[in-house]
């Protein structure tokens, strides 16, 4: 009964994988935002050159990445943009400083061992990694004015629920609280937390500005959301049709990466005209005092070998 059971499922994913047409896409983005636009990007090439039609899901409207995983095994959903790749040893490449800039997040994936990273996706989860979301380096905000790396001292700072985050804040002298996103305005607000750390449009687009009074310009953490596609769906596309998914997803990072430095230059004035006072304290005292949390997770993920080769990749 239990073969039965297994053929019965995958016979469903595959027919639904064939049938869709649909292209459901599913992101954290909201209107508005540099990476939704890279998703209107993708759907605008992939319908005008398929019989595919692409239905933009936004603001985790179909659930958090773990859920959404779930529907992509099943060929429900085919994909979906998220800062949650799935896999660990690709996710951990947003140790604070360890990559220069999204470009090295590429480099790592190509290499012999990143592929077979992605292969474990498709063997465990499976999805594929088609590519990348850049979104601005991570920033630090507090219901003070940061200048340098001791105004972080003691600081209650929102991190999120991951050992890289925390112990990058802990390592920088601040106070780590994780905490869910859905809770941090009114943390801050009421000041149960004193700042917290985001991508600048995210602050903005979250109003976290309207009650702090200083941003960081640190770029500690660089980060591109990743973009995954259904295996189940992948598997039932023309080698045409699949050289369609990663052109489109190709002018969906062209896209954002020319909307990015614009959309930050206009949130970083607005924010200034609101009375947040903007920082861009010196670096490399931030680089010095993460060393030890790259050294330590960076070594305990992926071994010393891949580990050294990353850090050449990474260029910081």
């Amino acid at each position: 009964m239990k073969k039965l059971a297994i053929a019965a499922a995958l016979l469903t994913t595959t027919a639904l994988a064939a049938q869709a047409d649909e292209i459901r896409y599913a992101t954290w983005a909201q209107p508005g935002e540099a990476p939704y636009a890279g998703a209107e990007k993708f759907k605008e090439v992939v319908e005008a050159n398929s019989d595919h039609t692409v239905t933009i899901f936004p603001g985790d409207q179909l659930g958090k990445p773990k859920e959404v995983y779930s529907q992509m095994a099943l060929g429900s959903t085919q994909i979906l943009a998220s800062g949650d790749p799935g896999l660990k040893e690709i996710e951990y490449l947003a140790l604070p400083y360890l990559m220069s800039d999204i470009a090295k997040y590429k480099e790592v994936l190509d290499t012999d061992f990143g592929q077979e990273w992605n292969q474990r996706l498709v063997d465990e989860h499976m999805v594929r990694l088609l590519g990348f979301m850049p979104r601005s380096p991570r920033q630090i905000s507090a219901n003070k004015v940061i200048n340098t790396i001791d105004d972080l001292k003691g600081l209650k700072l929102r991190a999120p629920e991951r050992d890289y985050y925390v112990k990058s804040l802990s390592a920088l002298g601040a106070n780590p609280t994780p905490m869910a996103f859905a809770e941090v305005y009114t943390a801050l607000q009421t000041g149960i937390v004193d700042g917290q750390e985001n991508p600048i449009e995210t602050i903005y687009a979250q109003k976290f500005h309207e009650v702090q009074d200083g941003v960081a310009m640190v770029d500690y953490i660089v980060k591109p959301a990743y973009v995954t596609i259904s295996e189940s769906f992948w598997q039932g596309l023309s080698e045409d049709d699949r050289a369609l998914m990663t052109r489109a997803n190709d002018e969906s990072t062209k896209v954002i990466e020319a909307a990015l430095p614009q959309e930050q230059e206009t949130i970083l004035a607005e924010m200034e005209a609101a009375g947040v006072t903007v920082t861009y304290p010196d670096k490399a005292p931030f680089i010095e005092a993460t060393q030890s949390v790259r050294d330590e997770l960076g070594t305990a993920i992926w071994g010393d070998e891949i580990y050294t080769q990353i850090v050449e990749i990474g260029g910081n």
